[in-house]
């Protein structure tokens, strides 16, 4: 672990004692683990530990979401990702004894794959052990790449290669997670950060060691603590949901979580960014799954400034706002670079309300208004807000294919973000290492996608796609000032930049252990990187693959 350590070291060399002590506090607590496997542990069968959190961007949500359509009736808080692999898995087993047959819908055998390692087309890990408490400890090497030519990328070929090991240990009700791998630099949110070669393995080479993810969660009473370096998304968004998304890093943080009246569920964090500025990130959410087909979601985001700050905004249940208007004074100098001394005075709030809604078997609707700002006052501000709407539909086709049935599906999705949203004057901004937190292509935008796919038994799965975009100038951190005046915030700013692509994908997933996906379309952009131009017509093609063992 000693390179990813200084690779760590390299992003946040000047972070708070509090996230130093965090992460020693993690290794410390995974070396014991380990040493205590050591001397206890005997080998036993894999059992993928149940309290493990999914992430956030597996396929498996995929499937679960086409599963709700089908059979119009959805996961409990599937909007509140991750979920753990106990909550998929029985949510699995309660469908299959509920509706005799859906063991051959090909989304069913797929999930299943991750979720039981006794299902067909599953793998075991590497390495797996348990205790003679108890305990357990997997582990799962993997090899991916993906191969990205694509105008959209900056540049436009991406290449990530990725050797890694994936590691996962349980103490009772306490889970221990780190995803740790070498890869070269890659773009994106979930890119492999750029070190350059001075510090790589190989000297003159660009592959640096970095980790994908690393937590710990316990149990406290009724609670569920998690520290450490992770993923949130929460909304039911096909293309990427409005207040909280995976669009950006994973972010270092602690976060509890408490699931009242086995229906609803609340989960609130707070999130450093940069722990030299000193700048943060708060969010709570309540979800509620109303009925078996009704989910209702409501969450609030905070941006804010000052380590002193964070267990006001860690305290559960109290309104973000209010945080900003308690009596206080912002010294000068509380925190650094804090020139305008609103650090400390200022923060920057949204709100967002979701539904995920089944009404017959065979489709699925879902929506997010997502509230930045707008104005009840004299004081003028233009209306910062966002939503989203989408609609899909699911049929299984009769037959079975290589031991599961056939399907098709069609979904469509429309989102729509005004100028200046996630921004604010004083700088607290929606926004960690260049990315949004919001929606992934940010604020500006309108975007319609249309997706029909063709499952063909649980291996392979063929998609065609069609997308449309506009997209203005403004990005995350241009913020609406008074010196602008009265805007339409409705309207789109600057050159627009405007694409119409359509794509095919065929997927090939024979078991847990390969997923290999290739996908080639056809785009035209106008204005491309928004400066004035005719429609320059590209083709992009993406491979990925991954390999586990």
């Amino acid at each position: 672990m000693g390179p990813i350590s200084c690779a760590a070291m390299r992003l946040s060399g000047t972070g708070s004692a509090s996230i130093a002590v965090l992460g020693l506090a993690l290794v410390a607590g995974f070396a014991l683990l380990v040493a205590d496997f050591a001397l206890l542990a005997a080998p036993a069968s894999a059992t993928y530990l149940p309290q493990e959190r999914i992430p956030t961007q597996s396929t498996v949500y995929r499937d679960l979401e086409r599963l709700s359509a089908r059979f119009a009736i959805a996961p409990r808080f599937l909007s509140m990702r991750p979920l753990r692999l106990i909550e998929a898995r029985e949510f699995l087993r309660g469908l299959a004894g509920t509706h005799p047959g859906v063991e051959s819908d090909p989304a069913w055998v797929r999930a299943m794959r991750f979720l039981d390692v006794e299902s067909r087309g599953a793998a075991r890990p590497f390495l797996s052990v348990t205790g003679d408490q108890g305990e357990a400890l997997e582990a799962s090497p993997y090899a991916s790449f993906t191969y990205s030519d694509d105008p959209r990328n900056q540049p436009e070929i991406d290449r990530d290669y990725r050797a890694g090991i994936a590691v996962a240990a349980a103490l009772d009700s306490t889970i221990f997670v780190i995803n740790a791998y070498a890869g070269t630099a890659s773009q994106g949110g979930r890119g492999t950060p750029d070190f350059g070669t001075s510090n790589a393995w190989v000297e003159g080479v660009s592959v640096n060691s970095w980790f994908e993810e690393a937590y710990v969660e316990f149990p406290v009473s009724r609670l569920r603590i998690l520290a450490g370096h992770t993923w949130l998304r929460w909304g039911p968004g096909r293309e990427g949901t409005l207040a909280l998304s995976d669009a950006a890093p994973a972010q270092d943080m602690l976060k509890a979580e408490i699931t009242m009246f086995r229906n609803w569920r609340f989960e609130w964090f707070v999130s450093v960014l940069d722990p030299g500025p000193q700048t943060y990130l708060a969010g709570h959410r309540l979800e509620a799954s109303l009925s078996p087909r009704l989910t209702f979601g409501i969450t609030e985001m905070a941006r804010f400034d000052g380590t002193s700050q964070a267990p006001l905004y860690w305290m559960p249940f109290v309104p973000y706002p209010l945080w900003e208007k308690r009596p206080k004074t912002s010294p000068d100098g509380a925190v650094p670079g804090d020139t305008a001394n609103v650090a400390l005075t200022k923060n920057n709030v949204l709100m967002s309300f979701d539904a995920s809604w089944l009404p017959v078997a065979g489709t699925r609707v879902w929506g997010e208004f997502l509230l930045d700002d707008i104005s009840f006052s004299t004081d003028y501000k233009p209306n910062m807000i966002g939503y989203q709407a989408g609609l899909e539909t699911r049929r299984a086709l009769g037959g079975a294919t290589s031991g599961a049935g056939r399907a098709i599906s069609g979904s469509i999705e429309y989102t729509r973000v005004h100028n200046y949203t996630y921004s604010a004057w004083h700088g607290h901004h929606f926004g960690h290492q260049g990315f949004p937190v919001g929606f992934v292509l940010g604020p500006d935008v309108a975007a319609l996608s249309g997706e029909v796919a063709y499952e063909y038994g649980a291996n392979w799965e063929f998609r065609l796609r069609g997308e449309w975009r506009k997209k203005g100038e403004g990005q995350v951190g241009d913020p609406w000032t008074e010196a602008d005046g009265e805007v339409d915030a409705s309207e789109f700013s600057g050159v627009v930049e405007r694409e119409t692509r359509v794509s095919g994908t065929i997927a090939y997933s024979p078991s847990r252990r390969l997923r290999v996906e290739a996908t080639v379309g056809a785009t035209g952009i106008e204005n491309r990187d928004h400066l004035p131009a005719d429609v320059i017509n590209e083709t992009p093609i993406r491979l990925t693959g991954k390999l586990e063992w």
